[in-house]
C-alpha cells in the first residue's frame, strides 16, 4: 500500500503518470516526458486495493513504482465502454 501522485499530459490524452514523490519527474526519460508534455496535477491517491483503476491492480502499479519510479497509464477508447 502506498500513496502515489497522478499527473495528466498536456499533449497526449488520456494519458497518465503515477508516481510516488510529488513534483519528482527525475525518474522519467526525457523521450516520455518530451511526449507527456508538461504534467497536470490530478490527484493523491491510496494504492490500497479498494479504488478501481482501469488499467492494472494497485499492487501492480505500486510495484511499477517501485521498480522503475513511475507508471505510465495510457488509456485507449475501447477503456471507457461499459
Amino acid at each position: 500500500m502506498m500513496w502515489c501522485y497522478i499527473y495528466r499530459s498536456t499533449k497526449k490524452e488520456n494519458c497518465y503518470l503515477y508516481m510516488e514523490q510529488e513534483n519528482d519527474f527525475s525518474h522519467i526519460p526525457e523521450k516520455i516526458m518530451a511526449i507527456f508534455g508538461t504534467p497536470a496535477f490530478v490527484m493523491k491517491v491510496l494504492l490500497d486495493g479498494k479504488r478501481r483503476i482501469v488499467v492494472g491492480t494497485s499492487q501492480e502499479i505500486e510495484e511499477k513504482i517501485k521498480t522503475d519510479g513511475f507508471f505510465l497509464q495510457m488509456l485507449k477508447e475501447d477503456d471507457f465502454k461499459v
